[in-house]
């Protein structure tokens, strides 16, 4: 009796929950998919009409198409490689106990709860090519010959974006791993110390396979972020110079701005199914690697 009464409890609060799921992701989903087959003239919605396939050959010809794909696959993958690189590296030297340990942790961390539009124009004015405090330093130090125009030159513009990406959210990733590390019992530790193993063969044998569950997600989070990434590009570069920093997400808000909304779903829909054809094989590649503790 007890435990019917506690099923049909569990349902009862379950219910608002799925209703503002139904709320907030279906309903704007399913609207956006239908919308996407609709030809609309500005943002006048009685101008509707279906247009069938016609919004989704638009995306795939416009004119910066090719170069938003391909920056949104380098920022995607130049960030995830840094992101867990760095991430894992500061897990793993502040898993242990030391007078600093938490400053350290929440120092790392505190970038990633910093607003992304404020950290835009923090860093938009921190590398401005002529009075930025980085090239003031470079120069302050006679390393004046590294002093570049971070944001505005053409090639290099869209690694700088990277880095600031990077700077934001290692601390981010640092954190998921680390909490994977925590959970990991120090009896196999205890065990390969007994056998011999140093440092570096107790994190291939032990810690890293046991971290695949927490480093799994970290990684998924970080491929997502980076080819969807918009509100950063927006806050420092707006896709310039040129098109030098455009991805697919500032091409969707181009599309809405421009009162295009058919347009502008069919590429939202694009998107996320790119998303989802690499975020979950990749999820369920490593997931299948696995290590039961």
């Amino acid at each position: 009796m007890h435990s019917t009464t506690l099923k049909r409890y569990s349902y009862t609060l379950a219910i608002p929950g799925l209703l503002l799921y139904i709320l907030f992701f279906i309903i704007p989903a399913v609207g956006g998919l239908a919308l996407s087959f609709v030809k609309i003239l500005g943002f006048n919605l009685s101008s509707a009409r279906f247009g069938g396939l016609q919004n989704y050959v638009d995306v795939f010809t416009q004119p910066n198409m090719r170069r938003a794909i391909g920056n949104s696959f380098i920022f995607a993958l130049v960030t995830t490689i840094f992101k867990m690189g760095i991430g894992l590296s500061l897990a793993v030297a502040l898993n242990r106990k030391m007078a600093l340990t938490n400053a350290l942790r929440t120092i790392f961390f505190l970038p990633a709860v910093i607003n992304t539009v404020a950290v835009g124009l923090i860093f938009s004015s921190l590398l401005h090519p002529s009075n930025g405090l980085v090239n003031g330093f470079l120069r302050a130090v006679g390393l004046g010959g590294l002093a570049q125009s971070w944001l505005v030159d053409t090639n290099l513009a869209i690694f700088s974006v990277c880095a600031i990406e990077i700077w934001k959210w290692s601390g981010f990733t640092m954190v998921i791993l680390l909490s994977g590390m925590q959970t990991i019992g120090r009896d196999y530790y205890e065990a390969a110390e007994i056998d011999g193993a140093d440092g570096v063969t107790k994190f291939k044998y032990i810690t890293f396979p046991l971290l695949l569950p927490a480093f799994n997600n970290a990684l998924i989070l970080s491929i997502i972020g980076g080819l969807k990434v918009f509100d950063l590009i927006q806050a420092t570069t707006q896709g310039g110079p040129g098109s030098a920093t455009e991805v697919f997400g500032t091409l969707i808000y181009k599309s809405f701005g421009a009162g295009r909304l058919g347009e502008g779903c069919a590429a939202s829909i694009i998107l996320a199914v790119v998303i989802a054809g690499i975020a979950l094989p990749a999820y369920k590649y490593i997931a299948n690697r696995e290590v039961e503790m």
